[in-house]
């Protein structure tokens, strides 16, 4: 037997192209398809009153971990189209309890009149935005996926999810991420982007919708037209999107037409003004029949679901109510109306909602053909991922979940993304049977597990996120005494003392034995430029932490290339 020597790159790549090649236990056909369902859906329309009509339209969030009689109200009385998981609502405790939650909610809305199933909903993008992490195999985040250059390894990652997902009863991921982080300052996307490149992105982010697609699981491709070049973050403020409609088709549309070609079949809105398409000022994308009519479905032809991000975000909730958000949201061409768990709202809100909104309708504020455009698309949607009886859903099963061959997948999604910026001293690989020290500011009490793991004789100093002169002058002190360091950094931009503490490290001489990494997007290269050697982990995660480890102490490659450009001169 032949055994074929590669480069750490190019290993990584066959095996995660291998992997995402292999069939994994319990995957689906595609979406289903056919002349049925139009005709189907319209029956359904047709037998359906306001309310129910009403009801269909809205995504909502609960709170706790059951079914409750608020929740149940909310499905069998006010007839609503879906649900929203959150860990924060307290809707996650554990696998086992996400499986009964769902098929319990599930059948209350299958026993109704028209034997409707819910969206059953969650945000699991993987990396920093993951509703469920404790006994499921959560995928790095889309950049650490983009540094692999390999979109096999964002296929991967979605089939990986989907199949989890599934085995949970959720039906829906509001992902994939499509936005183009173009500015380094953008303080809510981040490593949820794939990379700044429109034509990385739109690779990676289509073929995550094939991969969906054929595991039987909604995907909702996010924040059109386009959150990647703003400043503000739209859970607090209104952002603007300052560019003209050039580089709009040019930048951050260019993924989501790759979204739509591969058949994506649903989208969600971003709340940010486009002046561009939208001439009224302080209107946000969600409200705006010019670029949800206009654009996304004129322009760009998609005919698919349009989800509205949700409602109660500050950039929403500083001008308009929930109610009234909702209504201006389907007359702009909303579909689906979202309603997450946002700070300063409950729950309690959402029958207030739908009295607004069948008032809205029957005074003919809100016109039947709208609604009953929106309504169908909902309905078609369902029917082809076979959200109603007579389909009827799969069995959860929670102990599909987290399976061995998930982790193995995330191991190796894990390694395959770990990027050496620069080794100028020839730092690497350190001793992990020695000595040394692993500075890593504002990490948890058992955050370093799974570096120590690797390298028991390595001391552990843990000061504040944003260490101040003290413990900055504690931790050189330490540091001096030790033959080799690792410091690991998180957006050192919003926590100036992890880039002074690596700092004065090197003032203090101990460049040649410093080794950095940063466990978020990699821009903290720029504020320490003299740093020799320089990693990039892209998240905290035990398994990100895992395999930059293994690459720190040669037990692996670290084979990743930048998706985005480290800004300032001393870029690597």
């Amino acid at each position: 037997m032949r055994i074929l020597l590669l480069p750490g790159r190019a290993l990584a790549l066959l095996l995660l192209s291998t992997l995402a090649l292999l069939p994994w236990p319990g995957s689906a056909a595609p979406a289903r398809a056919g002349a049925d369902l139009p005709a189907r859906a319209e029956a359904l329309l047709a037998a359906m009153s306001v309310p129910e009509k009403v009801g269909q339209t809205l995504l909502v969030f609960f709170e706790g971990p059951d079914l409750s009689p608020g929740l149940a109200t909310m499905i069998a009385t006010h007839h609503v189209g879906g649900l929203l998981l959150y860990d924060s609502a307290g809707n996650v405790h554990d696998m086992a309890q996400v499986a009964r939650l769902t098929t319990a909610a599930q059948a209350l809305a299958l026993a109704g009149p028209h034997r409707l199933g819910l969206f059953m909903a969650v945000d699991q993008e993987g990396g920093p935005v993951a509703r469920l992490r404790r006994g499921f195999a959560a995928t790095p985040p889309n950049m650490a996926l983009g540094a692999t250059g390999s979109a096999d390894a964002a296929a991967l990652a979605a089939r990986v999810t989907a199949r989890q997902l599934k085995a949970l009863g959720i039906n829906m991921n509001l992902a994939p991420v499509v936005d183009v982080n173009s500015n380094p300052a953008n303080p809510i996307i981040g490593v949820r982007a794939y990379g700044e490149d429109p034509g990385l992105v739109a690779r990676f982010g289509a073929a995550a919708v094939r991969a969906y697609r054929e595991e039987g699981v909604i995907a909702c491709a996010k924040h059109f037209p386009g959150h990647g070049d703003t400043g503000f973050d739209s859970h607090v403020r209104l952002p603007t999107v300052p560019h003209a409609l050039e580089r709009l088709r040019a930048v951050e549309l260019v993924p989501f037409a790759a979204a739509i070609g591969a058949g994506v079949p649903a989208v969600m809105t971003a709340h940010v003004e486009v002046p561009a398409v939208e001439p009224e000022p302080g209107l946000p994308a969600t409200m705006s029949a010019r670029v949800l009519e206009g654009l996304l479905r004129g322009e760009l032809g998609f005919d698919g679901l349009v989800v509205s991000d949700s409602l109660g975000m500050g950039a929403i909730d500083a001008r308009y109510g929930p109610g009234e958000a909702a209504v201006r949201a389907l007359l702009a061409g909303a579909d689906l109306l979202c309603f997450g768990a946002d700070k300063g709202h409950s729950p309690a809100e959402q029958p207030g909602v739908v009295r607004r909104m069948i008032q809205a309708v029957d005074s003919g504020e809100i016109p039947m053909a709208r609604l009953d455009e929106a309504v169908r698309r909902i309905l078609l949607v369902k029917l082809a991922y076979g959200l109603a009886q007579p389909d009827g859903l799969p069995h959860a099963d929670p102990a599909a979940v987290d399976t061995p061959e998930d982790r193995e997948a995330v191991r190796q999604l894990a390694e395959a993304s770990i990027t050496l910026l620069r080794d100028r001293e020839a730092a690497l690989p350190l001793d992990r049977d020695a000595p040394g020290l692993l500075l890593w500011p504002g990490a948890g009490p058992q955050a370093a597990g799974a570096f120590t793991a690797l390298a028991p004789r390595f001391a552990v100093l843990r000061p504040a996120e944003n260490p101040q002169a003290a413990e900055r002058a504690q931790a050189v002190a330490a540091a001096r005494g030790a033959a080799q360091v690792v410091v690991l950094t998180r957006r050192a931009d919003r926590n100036p003392g992890q880039a002074a503490l690596v700092n004065e490290l090197l003032a203090a001489g101990l460049g040649p034995r410093l080794v950095t990494a940063s466990l978020d997007v990699p821009y903290d290269a720029a504020l320490t430029p003299g740093a020799p050697c320089l990693l990039a982990a892209w998240s905290d995660a035990p398994a990100q932490v895992l395999a930059l480890a293994r690459a720190v102490f040669g037990l692996a490659p670290a084979p990743g290339r930048l998706p985005v450009t480290i800004p300032g001169p001393a870029a690597p």
